[in-house]
């Protein structure tokens, strides 16, 4: 594997490109509000994107076979770790 901008690969830094605002503010606000209880994980940052996705790409064809071959490279666990120094880094600052 080949790092990308200092991310696991091109489609890791993509998604976090695209996406980090996004799911950085909705992982933010659970935490500020009390609700976010857990470490955030790699299953729901993919389950996130994954739901936007859907409203995205259509059913079957190329586009969605190359988009789910690109979001199978994505690295899940290295975004998730990102979000949770982000609110690492928002407790030392409250």
């Amino acid at each position: 594997m080949t790092e990308y901008n200092g991310w696991t690969n091109y489609e890791t830094w993509l998604v976090n490109l695209w996406f980090s605002d996004s799911y950085n503010e909705h992982y933010l606000e659970q935490f500020r509000e009390g609700d976010l209880l857990e470490r955030v994980n790699s299953d729901q940052l993919r389950d996130y994107v994954d739901d936007f996705m859907a409203h995205q790409t259509p059913e079957n064809g190329l586009v969605t076979d190359l988009v789910n071959n690109a979001m199978s490279q994505v690295n899940w666990r290295e975004l998730a770790e990102h979000v949770e120094e982000l609110l690492q880094y928002e407790m030392e600052a409250a």
